[in-house]
């Protein structure tokens, strides 16, 4: 026996159906409540829900007095929204930080290529203040988001830049609402990591870049790994991660061994 779809979410997905056929973009107005929900063949009270859902979502903004409109794409509401199981779940953290790292990695040689000098001037700054709050003892979380989207803005991709922001955002949000214990970043070490980047950078050494960001990666999941009592790291080094040669090397090579301690 077929489940039955919720009044609420058939008009939502009659909203979004309707929305791009229409060819809805940014600010334009949805028809009025009666028409809309005369036209999708939904009752007004599952229109009004359908509508706050999508707006939950971003998808839509209702306007007092004057009428729904389709949004500007965020990801905003995917943060606030995310289910606090998710985020006090480690293994879901292990899972997220490989997603960011196979994304930031597959970029590099493109980074590489773009990036010009005052974005290198600016990563420059940005690693040596992490360092300097390292050596007080410090946290450096804004730092550490304003480094990340420096690095990849030369590509010029809005869309890449918010969801480098956007993994970032909920990595670091997963990672206070966990039982990690915030020593186990090791602050100086972290700091190294992202100044060897810059380093790299400065010297246009593309497998060097690749190298120095996937080692900033496999210190984060040793960490955490340790954080969780999964591995003794003192008694098992981290395994060297292989570098192929440019012309060769895909995103699989990139993120060998990166989760496994």
């Amino acid at each position: 026996m077929a489940t039955r779809i919720p009044a609420y979410r058939q008009a939502q997905m009659e909203i979004k159906r309707y929305i791009e056929a229409q060819k809805l973009g940014l600010g334009d107005p949805l028809p009025p409540e009666s028409v809309l929900a005369e036209k999708l063949g939904i009752s007004r009270p599952s229109l009004r829900e359908g509508v706050k859902a999508l707006e939950s979502l971003g998808i839509v903004e209702a306007r007092h007095g004057e009428g729904v409109f389709v949004s500007a794409f965020s990801f905003d509401t995917i943060i606030e929204n995310l289910p606090y199981s998710i985020v006090a779940d480690g293994k879901k953290l292990v899972d997220l930080l490989q997603v960011r790292a196979a994304l930031e990695i597959g970029v590099l040689d493109q980074v590489a290529d773009q990036i010009g000098d005052e974005d290198k001037k600016r990563l420059r700054d940005i690693a040596t203040r992490m360092l300097e709050a390292a050596q007080r003892n410090e946290q450096f979380d804004q730092e550490d988001g304003e480094f990340h989207s420096t690095l990849f803005r030369c590509l010029n991709n809005a869309f890449l830049s918010r969801l480098v922001d956007l993994f970032w955002q909920v990595f670091r949000r997963m990672n206070k609402a966990s039982d990690f214990d915030s020593e186990q970043w090791s602050l100086e070490s972290t700091a190294k990591d992202h100044l060897h980047i810059v380093e790299m950078i400065e010297r246009g050494d593309k497998a060097g870049l690749i190298k120095a960001h996937q080692k900033h990666f496999h210190g984060i999941f040793t960490r955490m790994k340790q954080a969780q009592g999964r591995t003794d790291v003192s008694a098992s080094p981290a395994p060297q991660v292989q570098i192929a040669p440019i012309s060769t090397m895909n995103l699989t090579g990139r993120l060998d061994g990166l989760g496994k301690a």
